[in-house]
């Protein structure tokens, strides 16, 4: 595709915003990004680019997810209530974490991460596009409003969390099981403030380009955190039991974040923050008209995923592990259309900040290209590998099914990305909430179990073989909980 002369016009006066700014001091030659140059980018030079800013993205997810899990897995040795006190934990902090371990976790992902994962999108819409407006301070002070509304938000949360155990049990949770959910959540209330700042700082150098620092930080962390996890639980001398995980996991985001902000202190990044500024307690209605239709756009679906979590564990035992496996199977190949999704939002917002408006149409399209072979590739997988599941058979009869889902999700998911670009997250809003909780659920539930649609004849079957079989492997294992 040619550019336009109006394009030309539009990129030819951002660079010259550019180059004014480098000679004031403000840029530096090393942190010019491709969505800076003298010369406009081809269509396969584009694809090259947002696949280059893709990878690092959905590694560095993979790796963050990886962090809660590590403690849940952890914890699963100790026993079957601390498994589960950790996966509610996490529950109320969004993925799924089979059976009984989604507690302390899910309660972390509930109410915390997918408010913080959906009003950090207003930071995917502002700071790329003050990016490249020639306005290149407004990146930080964009950031700095979303920390300070971010941190003041989280205070209610942190009073449910606090008072959690007396929630959960009078919404008929195990007196055992909510007063360990209790504590585990206490001690991640000293971490919770530094995944916020980690989270939205990653934001902020995301639309500036750079895509790797949160990576190399993740891959650092995620070791120590194994190291600091075992030695906490599990290792004699200095073993705290169960509340060792949740210390663990907290010092671990004081360090991710630390870390990060070395990184953008003196690596890259910090040329775009003109320090603490006044600005950033003013505006604060601009920043929420993008907020809080982007937490909507989030949290719906998260919450519908857990909501589908919650309600399979009536269909039974297995039915409720093959619901699990099922959701995290999903999870990790998201993580693939993820990446895509922001590398495009990013990648719109900085062309639509230089007014490159037809530019931005191109990457909205190859974008959506790369939606579609994502979203294949990962169908592909699920069906492929649906007979991997050998104990657990009826994962085996839904899976095609969740790839079918995929290639829907793996569109909406880059859909949203564009969308995020362009500051539309309203929307996403729009079509999430009503997506999942008038027609998805209400309809997922009908058929299920008012249809009985839940379990047919022959997985049935096959999962009272596997529940035979794995009754008589747990009745061998001299490891065994006897309360699992």
């Amino acid at each position: 595709m040619s550019t336009t002369s109006k394009d030309k016009e539009n990129w030819d006066k951002a660079n010259s915003k550019e180059i004014t700014n480098r000679k004031n001091g403000d840029i530096e030659d090393n942190v010019r990004d491709e969505m800076i140059l003298s010369k406009a980018l081809n269509e396969w030079e584009e694809r090259g680019y947002i696949i280059r800013k893709a990878i690092p993205v959905s590694v560095a997810y993979l790796l963050q997810t990886s962090i809660q899990l590590i403690s849940v897995l952890s914890l699963g040795h100790l026993g079957s209530v601390e498994l589960a006190a950790s996966t509610l934990a996490t529950m109320l902090m969004g993925s799924y974490l089979q059976g009984a371990k989604a507690a302390g976790f899910k309660s972390f992902q509930v109410t915390f991460s997918a408010v913080i994962y959906g009003s950090a999108t207003a930071l995917d819409t502002l700071c790329s596009q003050a990016y490249t407006s020639g306005n290149l301070k407004m990146v930080g002070v964009y950031l700095q409003r979303a920390i300070i509304i971010n941190l003041l938000g989280f205070i209610p949360i942190a009073f449910i969390w606090w008072e959690a155990e007396l929630i959960l049990t009078l919404i008929g949770q195990s007196p055992e099981i909510s007063a360990k959910t209790a504590l585990f959540l206490k001690y991640l209330l000293i971490g919770a403030p530094a995944f916020l700042l980690f989270e939205n700082l990653k934001r902020y150098l995301q639309a500036q380009g750079i895509m790797k620092a949160s990576t190399y930080v993740l891959i650092i962390c995620c070791i120590i955190d194994i190291c600091i996890n075992f030695t906490l639980v599990w290792y004699k001398p200095l073993s705290l039991g169960f509340i060792g995980a949740p210390i663990s996991t907290s010092i671990t985001y004081w360090l991710m974040f630390f870390l990060l902000a070395i990184y953008t202190k003196f690596i890259n990044g910090y040329q775009a923050w003109g320090g603490w500024s006044r600005a950033a307690f003013h505006g604060w209605k601009h920043i929420l008209s993008y907020m809080i239709p982007g937490i909507l756009m989030v949290c719906s679906e998260w919450w519908a995923f857990e909501l589908i979590s919650l309600l399979s564990g009536y269909l039974g035992q297995l039915s409720l592990a093959s619901q699990g496996i099922i959701i995290t199977s999903i999870n990790f190949l998201y993580q693939l259309s993820f990446g895509v999704s922001t590398a495009a939002s990013n990648r719109i917002g900085n062309l639509l900040g230089a007014g490159l408006v037809e530019r931005a149409k191109m990457a909205s399209k190859l974008s959506m290209q790369f939606a579609i072979i994502v979203a294949l590739f990962n169908a592909t997988i699920l069906i492929v590998f649906k007979d991997y599941w050998g104990l657990i058979k009826c994962t085996s009869y839904v899976l095609p099914l969740a790839g079918i889902f995929e290639i829907s999700d793996g569109l909406n998911s880059i859909g949203y990305g564009i969308l995020r670009g362009q500051g539309r997250q309203n929307i996403g809003a729009f079509l999430n909430t009503p997506g999942y909780f008038i027609l998805g659920l209400p309809i997922g539930i009908f058929t299920a179990f008012k249809l009985g649609y839940g379990l047919n004849e022959e997985c049935k079957k096959r999962m009272k073989e596997g529940k035979e079989k794995f009754d008589s492997m747990i009745s061998d294992d001299p490891y065994c909980d006897d309360d699992i």
